[in-house]
């Protein structure tokens, strides 16, 4: 897998055999996750499969920001209006009822596309004292200093500070920007690790320091070693987290233990609107229910997303999205006719198949999804093409990548095989019908069967086959 740390793919190597123990940067519950924060969750979601394909055990912590997440957390000042206050001052409500609005509809939509949830998912608010702890190491090894308005990490105190995850150093990323003169830091990367409360701060604790909030960076440390211990295997987010939050990730967390935070660092790049960068803050973003809302399955989204390498990025259209929906139903109508055709039964893959062999090496590739569709599709033509056995032979297949994929394969052709009774008896009707050559009766009821329940009919050799579109009937 690629690693941002190194610049270069590596070789996985666990710290405990057999397992990955993992962190994932969770949403800021303020608003609505628009599809772009979706994608990289997507990303995050076919990692966890992988390892789970390949018999790993794992252990997955995704955090929710539910406090300390400023409006500009650019230059990692101690100043600026917490993003979920600024949303609960906006309506008039307590910012957790704020928090607890998006978090529900963040899972709601993470459902939908077919993400697992994580092991443990911690809450930034709900962590505090731990924060706190962590904060208190850092001023006690001299990596932190108390100032008028809050606690500072002291980066000149970390050699290499913001140079981790990218060759350039803070200041060659920052040129050109307003980087806010704060006379009460050392440095001007210094970043806050606590902020001390102003009199309209919503969300404010007692601390060591009066009182006050913590900052968004200290927040991912003190959670992840919590739960994963002071060094775990992998740390993944948006391309967006490079800089600052995990370079100060890795500052803070290191400093305080004098060991390696993480050992393998993963970034999903930006999703594309028209090839125009997606954000809240510019009100440019696309929720997944404007998709449903066009009459969408949520999972032609992912099927889409997997088309692509997370290290490129996705460049969402209309148009694309309009063909991974066609793919997707094609997929189906086809696993749906092997599925009536073999009554359901499936031959498990065995390890040395052309096909599954080629699937593994694709996303054992930096899970290469792109590759591994290819294989899908090779499976797929199997299902429509070929005997009783092969097509056996191929839903076993396409049941078992699909562990990985995450399309709901064998969910849909069991769905598709549960019909209304009144939507079977229209089909027995239809197959008498061309059986006593009513082809008139057996048209009609082609038509009242596409009206009412979505359903498509074929007929071939073979006999009646038929299809049903997720999107349209009962």
């Amino acid at each position: 897998m690629y690693d941002s740390a190194k610049r270069s793919l590596r070789e996985f190597e666990p710290i405990r055999p057999g397992q990955l123990w993992t962190y994932n940067c969770g949403p800021t519950v303020y608003d609505y996750q628009h599809i772009g924060n979706l994608y990289s969750y997507l990303a995050a979601d076919v990692v966890r499969r992988t390892f789970e394909y390949f018999g790993f055990s794992t252990k997955h912590v995704m955090n929710i920001t539910d406090a300390g997440h400023l409006v500009d957390d650019s230059n990692a000042d101690a100043r600026g209006e917490d993003k979920i206050a600024l949303s609960a001052r906006r309506e008039n409500v307590d910012p957790l009822v704020i928090a607890e609005r998006y978090t529900q509809q963040f899972f709601e939509d993470r459902k939908k596309l077919n993400i697992l949830e994580p092991h443990i998912v911690p809450k930034a608010t709900e962590h505090i004292p731990a924060m706190i702890a962590l904060i208190e190491r850092l001023i006690a090894k001299g990596h932190a200093y108390v100032a008028a308005d809050g606690v500072y990490f002291d980066t000149s105190t970390f050699p290499g500070y913001g140079t981790r995850l990218n060759p350039e150093p803070p200041d060659t990323r920052q040129a050109g920007a307003r980087v806010e003169v704060n006379p009460n830091k050392r440095n001007t990367f210094d970043f806050a690790l606590w902020r001390k409360a102003k009199p309209e701060d919503l969300q404010q604790w007692d601390s060591p320091w009066g009182r006050g909030n913590p900052g968004w960076h200290i927040e991912c440390s003190a959670m992840s070693m919590k739960y994963l211990g002071e060094t775990f295997d992998l740390h993944s987010g948006g391309e967006d987290h490079l800089f600052p939050h995990h370079e100060c990730e890795i500052a803070q967390s290191e400093a305080a233990t004098g060991k390696p935070f993480a050992h393998y660092w993963m970034h999903t790049h930006f999703l594309k609107l028209d090839s125009a960068k997606m954000s809240k803050s510019t009100g440019g973003f696309m929720r997944l229910s404007d998709i449903e809302a066009k009459g969408f399955d949520p999972l032609a989204f992912r099927l889409l997303s997997l088309g692509t390498s997370y290290r490129k990025g996705l460049d969402f259209t209309w148009e694309s999205l309009e063909a991974a929906q066609n793919r997707l139903n094609k997929w189906r109508g086809v696993i749906g006719d092997a599925y009536q055709a073999t009554g359901g039964r499936a031959t498990a893959p065995r390890d040395e198949d052309e096909i599954r062999v080629a699937f593994a090496a694709a996303i054992a590739d930096d899970f290469n999804t792109a590759a591994a569709l290819a294989q899908a599709e090779a499976a797929i033509g199997h299902a429509a093409t070929g005997d009783d056995e092969t097509k056996r032979r191929a839903l076993g297949l396409l049941f078992d990548m699909d562990r990985v994929l995450g399309l709901s394969i064998k969910e849909s052709a069991r769905k598709a095989a549960a019909l209304p009774e009144e939507a079977k008896r229209l089909l027995a009707e239809r197959e008498d019908a061309r059986k006593n050559q009513d082809f008139k009766r057996s048209d009609e009821l082609r038509d009242d069967l596409w009206k009412r329940f979505g359903i498509r009919v074929k007929d071939t050799k073979d006999g009646q086959r038929w299809e049903r579109d997720g999107r349209k009937g009962a």
